[in-house]
């Protein structure tokens, strides 16, 4: 992922997600750094061209994200709140959009697939659902937390979290 500073990405994810370097050195002439995070791969990339988007204020106007899914959303962002997170949106927030939007206004977001064996009445019915928090980092990225429900059946995550 580009960025304006591959140590300050280096620094943030070490402290909020006890992240690992495991190389860091010059891409392309660019510092970067690869750590793992979260069991994932993370590779920061300096470059001198690249433009955050918008901050904390602009929230519904970011494009790019990461996501992360956790077992228990509350104490995740009680974690990170510890360690300085600020939160731009939060499972309160969603909720209080939600009942915010008229008829006539146009959804914020729209589903028109669904992977089977999952249904729109398995989802009305409870067997689906998220909740979710977005916190900001370095350069504006966004960091999605999620806390998903989902019927065995699905196994679109082998090993799934419980």
């Amino acid at each position: 992922m580009a960025c304006t500073n591959a140590a300050e990405m280096e620094r943030f994810w070490t402290e909020m997600f006890d992240g690992k370097a495991i190389f860091r050195g010059q891409m392309l002439r660019q510092p970067f750094v690869r750590m793992i995070v979260c069991g994932v791969t993370l590779v920061f990339r300096e470059d001198p061209d690249f433009e955050p988007p918008p901050g904390p204020g602009a929230e519904f106007a970011f494009r790019n994200h990461l996501g992360l899914r956790v077992v228990d959303l509350e104490a995740a962002m009680a974690d990170l709140e510890s360690r300085g997170a600020q939160f731009v949106l939060t499972p309160a927030r969603i909720k209080e959009m939600q009942q915010a939007q008229t008829e006539g206004t146009p959804k914020y977001l729209e589903t028109n697939y669904i992977a089977p064996p999952l249904t729109r009445e398995r989802i009305d019915a409870g067997e689906y659902g998220i909740d979710l928090a977005i916190m900001v980092g370095p350069d504006n990225l966004w960091i999605e937390l999620n806390q998903i429900k989902e019927p065995q059946d699905t196994q679109w995550f082998p090993g799934q979290l419980s």
